[in-house]
C-alpha cells in the first residue's frame, strides 16, 4: 500500500491525495471591512486572510459582498449634491472591472496558487451593464459560474446609472455537490433560498455587507433548515456557517476568520418543508 501511495504522490502530489480523500470539506468565511474605493488595498486584505484561511485547511473561500471595492454604492445614493452626486457616479462606475479585470485576475491566480474554491466579491463591468457579482472560481483559477445580486434593499429607482440586477439563480457543481449563491438581500426574500435549492443546491453561500446580528443568524437559519441546505453567511462583521438542520457549525466577528467542515456530498432531501410540497397551490407567489 505504502508503494501505491508513493506512486500516487508523484504522479499527483500531496493536495490530489487529500482532495480526493476526504469526505469533508472545510470551508473559510472572511470577516473584514474592506476598504472603500480602494482595490489594491482589498486585493492585499483578501490574499493575507486566505493564506491563513487555507493555512487552516480551508478548501472553500468565501468573502463578504463588495469586498474588492468596499461596496460603495451607497455611498453614490445618498450623496444629495448634485455635483458631487454626479461626479461619484462617475467614479463608481471606472470602478467597476470586466469579469477578467485586473484586479480579479489576482484572486484568480491566488485560487490556482492555493489550489482552492474561491468566492469572489466584487463590481462588475458588463457592457454598459454594472452588476453587484459573485465569481466562483476552481482550484485551477477558471472561472466556474457567476451570480449576479437579484434584489436591492434600497429599491430600483435610485442606483447609479447601469447598476442593474440579476434574473437567475444558476447552481454549480462543487465536485460531490451544487453550489448556490445568494448575494445580502436576496436572503430576505425566502424564494431565492428556495429557488437555489430546487435548482440543486446543496450549499447556498451568502456574502452579505448590511445587517448582522440575531435576527439575521435567526433568519440565516431559517433559510438552512427550511430548504434543507448548508450555508455560509459572510460579512464584513458577524460571519457564520450553518448545517442543513439549522444549528450554527461556527461563527466569528471582524477581523476573522470562520471555517467549519461540512460533509463534500449532495444533501439527501427528506424535510416536509421539501418533499411534501404542493407547488400547484404557490401561483399567487407569481402575481
Amino acid at each position: 500500500m505504502k508503494y501505491f501511495m508513493f506512486i500516487v504522490l508523484i504522479l499527483f502530489g500531496n493536495s490530489a491525495i487529500c482532495s480526493e480523500l476526504t469526505d469533508s470539506l472545510t470551508i473559510a468565511g472572511l470577516s473584514f471591512i474592506p476598504e472603500k474605493w480602494d482595490k489594491p488595498a482589498n486585493v492585499k486584505k483578501i490574499e493575507s486572510m486566505t493564506r491563513q484561511a487555507v493555512d487552516r485547511g480551508a478548501k472553500l473561500v468565501v468573502m463578504p459582498e463588495g469586498a474588492l471595492e468596499g461596496y460603495v454604492v451607497n455611498d453614490v445614493i445618498n450623496e444629495k449634491d448634485a455635483v458631487k452626486k454626479a461626479a461619484l457616479e462617475k467614479q463608481f462606475a471606472a470602478l467597476a472591472e470586466p469579469i477578467d479585470g485586473e484586479n480579479i485576475s489576482k484572486l484568480y491566480n491566488l485560487a490556482d496558487e492555493l489550489d482552492i474554491y474561491f468566492v469572489i466579491c466584487f463590481l462588475e463591468a458588463k457592457g454598459t451593464d454594472i452588476y453587484n457579482s459573485a465569481v466562483f472560481v476552481g482550484p485551477d483559477g477558471k472561472q466556474i459560474g457567476c451570480y449576479h445580486k437579484t434584489h436591492f434593499w434600497q429599491g430600483y429607482e435610485v442606483n447609479p446609472p447601469g447598476y442593474t440586477t440579476g434574473d437567475s439563480f444558476p447552481v454549480f457543481s462543487l465536485r460531490n455537490m451544487n453550489l448556490g449563491i445568494m448575494i445580502c438581500a436576496d436572503r430576505r426574500f425566502p424564494e431565492v433560498a428556495r429557488s437555489l435549492m430546487l435548482n440543486g443546491a446543496d450549499l447556498i453561500v451568502n456574502p452579505a455587507y448590511g445587517n448582522h446580528g440575531e435576527l439575521n443568524t435567526a433568519l440565516m437559519r431559517t433559510r438552512a433548515f427550511e430548504n434543507q441546505t448548508f450555508i455560509v453567511f459572510s460579512h464584513p462583521m458577524h460571519s457564520l456557517i450553518i448545517d442543513n438542520d439549522g444549528n450554527i457549525l461556527n461563527e466569528c466577528g471582524t477581523d476573522s476568520l470562520v471555517l467549519a467542515n461540512i460533509p463534500w456530498r449532495k444533501v439527501e432531501k427528506k424535510r416536509p418543508t421539501v418533499r411534501f410540497r404542493r407547488p400547484e397551490l404557490y401561483k399567487v407567489l407569481t402575481q
